[in-house]
């Protein structure tokens, strides 16, 4: 017997339920190129800004400098990626010809990929897609930054007693 999931207002779990089921199907589509959807995404970036300091890249991707550290490693030993050192040892990176070339035969499996979630969706909440998940990051940004304290009140029930 499966557990069916609860609905639910909690934002994190809807998100994260949504992008799962998304990196889903771009990964499956993506699958022949040998490229994972946020390998794709992170090969885009640097393509489009022909060279990116460490810092920027983590910050477009909201992902921690540790993280990008280690998918940027697995890019370079892949021979996708090359970083060297620039202005106050930032570490740049930009595509090597591999990375390129990986990036452009990927290509017309990823709009294979948007073309199927825009269908699926259809044009008005794809549109309203992109506009929401813009507010949705920076709000989290603002809350985030919020002074206060992250500290929780327990209740009776929660304590046991």
């Amino acid at each position: 017997m499966s557990a069916k999931l609860r609905t639910t207002v909690c934002a994190c779990t809807n998100l994260r339920r949504a992008n799962r089921a998304v990196c889903h199907l771009y990964d499956q589509v993506l699958s022949p190129t040998g490229l994972k959807s946020t390998q794709f995404m992170m090969l885009q970036v640097i393509a489009e800004s022909g060279q990116i300091a460490h810092c920027d890249l983590a910050a477009d991707f909201s992902l921690s400098v540790e993280t990008l550290s280690r998918r940027l490693a697995s890019a370079r030993e892949n021979g996708l990626v090359k970083m060297q050192i620039g202005d106050r040892s930032k570490r740049l990176y930009s595509l090597t010809a591999k990375g390129s070339e990986v990036l452009r035969n990927a290509w017309p499996y990823w709009e294979r990929a948007q073309l199927r979630l825009s269908q699926s969706l259809g044009q008005q909440d794809w549109n309203e897609l992109a506009r929401f998940t813009e507010r949705i990051a920076a709000a989290a940004a603002r809350a985030e930054a919020m002074p206060i304290r992250n500290g929780v009140r327990r209740t009776a029930a929660a304590s046991g007693d």
